[in-house]
């Protein structure tokens, strides 16, 4: 399998603009299309409305809208100008789309279309207010997330891949979403935080890594008791020198909302690598 669609938000930041780059470099990786997402705000702000029914007047309001919807539009034309040229000079197809972003739904409804989206862990429109999650686009679409950090390193590869692992649906989901990425691989390690797991992959999970291709793979089994599962994760993210981190979402909705798991929102809050995600 591969990645045939690729997804990224694209905004006027220097992360924005890196993040663009690291899409291009990926769906040229995979001969994939990529689309670019500009998150632009629809709503009318609060403070524009006022207390009770103190409304601003209307012609006020269509005024700062029509500014803003100037500006919103100005800076989606030059990020697209900027997107385009990354993607014909890596030779990849590539579309555009103004995405409403004062929600997750739209951006939900977009990864549920494209085989893999490339994130940042928070988001917000442009002049807008709202915070978008990328964890809870990946909750809520079913489809696979890779967010990139912050920081995001030069000529970045993801080809020393550790993968957090255990005998659970979450972990097994994001293995089979991590194929493209596992196949091309250089080193692949697998991680265990636990005090009684076996120490070597069993035989039907080397088998399934040696059918798609991939090069033998190494198990850790950690159990340090003064460190949590994230702080492990991100000490051997260090000790191996990976640069992809494969790891499960693991949560629950909860009265229409998705709720992470401890270890996956301390890791998304500050991932020190690429981090590809599902649930």
């Amino acid at each position: 399998m591969s990645y045939r669609t690729i997804l990224v938000e694209v905004d006027d930041s220097e992360a924005g603009k890196a993040r663009a780059a690291m899409a291009v470099a990926t769906a040229a990786r995979f001969k994939a299309s990529i689309t670019g997402v500009f998150l632009k705000t629809v709503i009318i702000p609060a403070f524009m409305i006022g207390d009770g029914f103190a409304i601003t007047p209307g012609d006020v309001i269509q005024q700062y809208l029509d500014d803003r919807g100037k500006e919103t539009t100005k800076t989606s034309a030059a990020l697209r100008v900027m997107f385009e040229a990354l993607a014909r000079g890596a030779d990849c197809p590539c579309s555009w789309l103004d995405v409403n972003g004062d929600s997750e739904d739209e951006l939900i409804a977009c990864a549920r279309r494209h085989d893999l989206s490339i994130l940042p862990a928070t988001m917000k429109a442009a002049l807008g207010s709202s915070t978008l999650s990328a964890a809870r686009v990946g909750m809520a679409s079913g489809a696979p997330m890779l967010i990139a950090p912050k920081a995001l390193a030069p000529n970045w590869g993801g080809r020393r891949v550790l993968v957090a692992w255990k005998e659970a649906r979450e972990p097994a989901r994001v293995l089979n979403d991590a194929w493209p990425f596992l196949t091309e691989a250089t080193e692949v390690t697998f991680l265990t935080v636990s005090k009684n797991a076996p120490g070597a992959l069993d035989t039907m999970l080397q088998r399934q890594l040696k059918a798609h291709g991939c090069k033998p793979a190494q198990l850790i089994v950690a159990a340090e008791e003064d460190l949590s599962a994230a702080d492990v994760i991100r000490y051997q993210i260090a000790r191996t020198g990976a640069d992809l981190a494969v790891l499960g979402l693991f949560g629950h909705s909860r009265l229409q909302e998705f709720v992470l798991g401890g270890v996956s929102r301390n890791l998304l809050a500050d991932a020190p690598v690429p981090m590809l995600v599902s649930h």
